[in-house]
């Protein structure tokens, strides 16, 4: 998926532009996945086919100067198709009549004639997006997890803590080799 490109929509760059304007950011806050692949529009409001939504599980800046983020999600419906298109959506702040957050959809991931993924009843699929934040106005968005937030991003802090135990183990047992040593001396 490396040579696709999110195709922003015009909903989603002006509902960032107003939640500036107001001193706000917009927030990620959710991942769809559909079965129809198409050359996305910047008109869209929708994912054509949309098969799944879930919320953003887990995310992480991926430089220091936030040029780009990372956002995750775990679909584990038990569903089968043909993954054709991403959509990507910010929480507008309003509730819909049955209570579930209005989203607005920030962009699109999809190609003609292109499968991006499969999805089977018994594969929970954990979808890994970078967005490219050069393309929006500086310091618009944020991400706002979801309740089962995956904590992912962890990988660098357990290999440092993980090191930091072999290190340990490491000098303890040479300690233990100079003692036995010299207890046989």
């Amino acid at each position: 998926m490396s040579a696709l490109t999110l195709q922003f929509t015009q909903a989603g760059l002006d509902a960032l532009l107003s939640a500036r304007a107001r001193g706000f950011k917009g927030q990620i806050s959710h991942m769809a996945f559909g079965d129809a692949s198409y050359t996305p529009s910047k008109n869209q409001t929708t994912l054509r086919s949309q098969k799944e939504l879930v919320e953003i599980a887990d995310s992480d800046y991926t430089d220091g100067e936030s040029s780009s983020l990372k956002v995750a999600a775990k679909f584990e419906a038990p569903l089968e198709y043909a993954i054709g298109e991403i959509g990507v959506f910010l929480d507008s702040g309003e509730k819909l009549a049955n209570g579930q957050p209005k989203l607005i959809l920030l962009g699109v991931y999809s190609k003609p004639n292109t499968t991006l993924g499969y999805r089977t009843p018994d594969v929970k699929v954990l979808q890994w997006l970078t967005l490219s934040l050069t393309q929006l106005p500086s310091d618009s968005v944020e991400v706002k997890l979801g309740v089962d937030n995956l904590n992912l991003i962890l990988d660098n802090e357990l290999a440092e803590l993980t090191l930091a135990q072999i290190d340990t183990m490491h000098r303890q047992i040479n300690q233990e080799w100079r003692l036995t040593a010299l207890e046989h001396a």
